[in-house]
């Protein structure tokens, strides 16, 4: 049973397609960052890679970003569906699940990382490998500065009420003196006037308001810029991926089916041998006989062997 149970897992596992892994690696120019209030926040605990390799990973498990990836490459060719390829909501799921699972990414330095990702067809291997670079390099920016652009909405907001505030007190300002000429006919300081002094203060402070306001959008849409795509400044591919021209070695895989068979069949011959010994009703001895019937034994006959009882008995009695 264990020697046929070793056999069946090592020829399951031959019978499986053979993988290609396609490969690349990438140099993070810098750490992943988001756009903050207080400037770029990024994971300093982390190196570069690291952060990049983050982000990609968790892009990587959203349904959007890995339909992307699969829909421009010839992945569902290579999947086998059945009678799923005729539901598109099932394929999408096929696909998702795929890439989600089997691109794999990780950081081998402090600035560089890697993609792989196999697939039984080496053409498509290459494909989703470079579809993955190309996406991250588009989408992942976007991603990126998109609180920056949250933030530069509610910011305009803000600077547009204080806008509106400053034009309010400087017209309170104005009025108060066209209606008080005497103020600037004394030949006074204006602000000797208790209520223009509040005046002028509140014009003053609703101004440094605004400049405050418009020098934080001036930040953040210079942070925006140098995040953007177009900036060049968030990897760069050091090793493009190639074509694999060599399927994995499948010596482990063997190794790991064989020790699958091994442990089911072995499990399965302690649940025979324990059914065996749950169905056993053979008596051997007094006390099982006295168990099972219920009774005491009064007389028991020694035990005789083969050739005492030929020698008692004759051979049609025996």
């Amino acid at each position: 049973m264990v020697l046929v149970a070793v056999i069946a897992g090592v020829a399951i596992t031959y019978s499986l397609p053979r993988s290609y892994v396609s490969s690349a690696s990438l140099w993070a120019l810098r750490r992943y960052e988001t756009v903050g209030t207080a400037g770029p926040e990024s994971d300093l605990s982390s190196t570069p890679a690291q952060t990049q390799v983050s982000a990609l990973s968790e892009l990587l498990q959203s349904r959007g970003f890995a339909l992307t990836i699969a829909r421009s490459t010839n992945l569902a060719a290579t999947l086998k569906l059945g009678s799923a390829s005729s539901n598109p909501q099932l394929v999408d799921d096929a696909l998702v699940q795929n890439i989600s699972k089997h691109v794999i990414v990780s950081a081998s330095g402090y600035n560089v990382f890697e993609i792989s990702y196999a697939n039984s067809n080496e053409q498509v291997a290459q494909q989703v490998v470079i579809a993955v670079i190309k996406q991250f390099q588009l989408q992942g920016e976007n991603f990126s500065i998109l609180q920056g652009q949250q933030l530069l909405q509610g910011y305009q907001a803000q600077l547009d009420a204080a806008k509106k505030a400053v034009d309010a007190a400087v017209n309170a300002e104005s009025q108060y003196l066209a209606s008080h000429p005497d103020i600037i006919k004394s030949g006074e300081n204006p602000l000797s006037n208790p209520q223009y002094a509040l005046l002028d203060t509140k014009r003053q402070q609703l101004q440094s308001t605004m400049q405050d306001l418009e020098a934080t959008i001036a930040t953040i849409n210079g942070q925006i810029a140098n995040l953007s795509p177009d900036s060049g400044s968030f990897f760069k591919t050091l090793d493009a991926p190639s074509q694999p021209d060599t399927a994995v070695s499948r010596t482990t895989l063997f190794l790991e089916a064989g020790g699958a068979g091994a442990g089911i069949a072995l499990l399965l011959c302690i649940v025979y041998i324990g059914l065996l010994i749950r169905r056993d009703r053979a008596l051997y001895s007094a006390q099982d006989l006295q168990r099972s019937t219920g009774h005491p034994v009064l007389m028991q006959f020694p035990h005789l062997s083969l050739v005492t009882m030929h020698a008692m008995l004759p051979d049609d009695e025996i």
